[in-house]
């Protein structure tokens, strides 16, 4: 069913490592030179639901976790929390993924900022349920709003890079891995 080749499948997962290496080391060293202290701008959701929408592979699991862990490096959050989240997204846009089409930029831009929600709510949850106290939820918050309005903001942008490095074939609704073709 799958015309998957390891090969492409590694050189993507590479390419997109150090690319989300690259988006948190400069999120982490210039948000904060403009005074942005508190905030960090959530790469690491922008590639798993680009993964999520686009690539049908059966390791789409293991690279969530790879890229959650990456992430991990620039946030105290950790990673088991951001994997969870991610594999329930990735199943829920698994379900939706025939009615889900980026036919445009505001589109594009919608369906992502849903998603971000969703991710927020689930995670919120988790630590709800290790904290017992929703204060914290409420702090990160009003940071997730301005965070994930402008993730959305750049979703099509790097949609459309991450389509060239997982080589997207875009005439079959957008969302399968064309492998070496």
């Amino acid at each position: 069913m799958f015309n998957i080749k390891i090969k492409d499948l590694l050189v993507g997962f590479i390419i997109t490592s150090i690319l989300l290496i690259i988006l948190q080391v400069l999120s982490t060293a210039v948000l904060p030179i403009f005074g942005l202290m508190k905030y960090r701008l959530p790469f690491n959701i922008l590639i798993i639901l680009f993964l999520a929408f686009k690539l049908e592979s059966p390791f789409l699991a293991i690279f969530i976790l790879i890229f959650q862990y990456i992430y991990s490096f620039f946030s105290v959050e950790g990673w088991a929390m951001g994997v969870f989240a991610g594999i329930l997204v990735s199943m829920i846009v698994g379900y939706l993924k025939d009615i889900i089409h980026f036919s445009s930029v505001f589109l594009t831009v919608l369906v992502t900022e849903i998603f971000q929600v969703v991710w927020f709510i689930i995670v919120s949850i988790l630590i709800y349920l290790q904290v017992g106290n929703w204060d914290y939820i409420f702090e990160k918050l009003s940071r997730f709003a301005v965070e994930s309005i402008v993730i959305s903001l750049l979703a099509p942008l790097l949609f459309a890079f991450l389509d060239r490095v997982w080589k997207i074939n875009d005439q079959d609704g957008g969302h399968s891995f064309r492998g070496g073709r």
